[in-house]
């Protein structure tokens, strides 16, 4: 079962920097990546704009669309990963989360 994205926040991810995320790819072995980056960005009161960068290998370069992710403190949840670049470690990604703020957080 997969958790919903509004469970999580940007302090939430930041409390997993640097730990590996799996990328499970249909009928392929599954990739990891690795939280490099959260950052967070100042909007409206009731806005929440935040954006987290990730860090796979240079192959397979993973399509832009939504993946199903698993981490093992997390647990299993699905985020619209962009490849935006590439440095001598691998392929980077971005996950921006644009959502109005939930109350609670």
């Amino acid at each position: 079962m997969t958790i919903p994205l509004d469970a999580f926040n940007s302090k939430i991810f930041a409390g997993q920097l640097h730990t590996k995320f799996t990328v499970h790819l249909p009928g392929q072995a599954p990739v990891e990546l690795e939280l490099f980056e959260v950052k967070d960005r100042e909007t409206a009161p009731q806005l929440e704009l935040f954006s987290l960068g990730f860090r796979g290998p240079i192959s397979p370069r993973l399509n832009q669309q939504i993946h199903r992710l698993e981490h093992e403190k997390l647990g299993v949840f699905e985020l619209f990963l962009t490849a935006v670049g590439a440095d001598q470690d691998g392929t980077l990604y971005e996950v921006v989360f644009h959502r109005f703020r939930n109350p609670q957080s």
